[in-house]
């Protein structure tokens, strides 16, 4: 009995759990796929790394790797993807033509996964602005405009 009262007595000092969070977005245009490979952006909660995979090879190229503070962290996390659908396809662009984006987000326990086909939404934008800010402008991606063209029908 005294145990519990002593456990109990405990709960006043709860501690803050921070949420487990990363964010992945891959990226490739169809047509340079074969000489320039697939560019992944990948987040967590401290750390930004891109990486280069290629059709050729079965293992990734770390080309930048920058840790990252919480404030940042906290600015992308916010960003919310929540009201996106998980599949976009611009019908102004041949399947086989254009910019893929793959983007997963892990937040806790809930991971929320898109896939765009040279398809622009303001939100991913929104993602590609902030992690811009901190990568060299070699590995900056050039995400779509508003104007891209995506009102065509199947």
């Amino acid at each position: 009995m005294t145990l519990g009262l002593f456990v109990l007595g405990q709960d006043s000092k709860t501690k803050e759990t921070k949420s487990k969070f990363s964010l992945s977005i891959s990226t490739y245009n169809h047509a340079d796929q074969m000489f320039n490979g697939v560019t992944t952006y990948n987040l967590t909660d401290s750390l930004l790394t891109v990486q280069k995979s290629s059709m050729w090879s079965d293992m990734d190229t770390l080309l930048f790797s920058k840790t990252i503070d919480a404030k940042s962290v906290d600015l992308i996390k916010n960003i919310s993807l929540s009201k996106l659908k998980d599949f976009y396809f611009n019908y102004c662009i041949m399947a086989t033509s254009g910019n893929e984006y793959f983007v997963s987000k892990t937040v806790d326990t809930i991971t929320q996964k898109i896939s765009l086909h040279h398809y622009y939404e303001p939100q991913i934008e929104k993602l590609f602005e902030q992690i811009n800010k901190h990568v060299p402008y070699k590995l900056k991606h050039d995400y779509l405009t508003k104007d891209t063209q995506q009102d065509c029908k199947p």
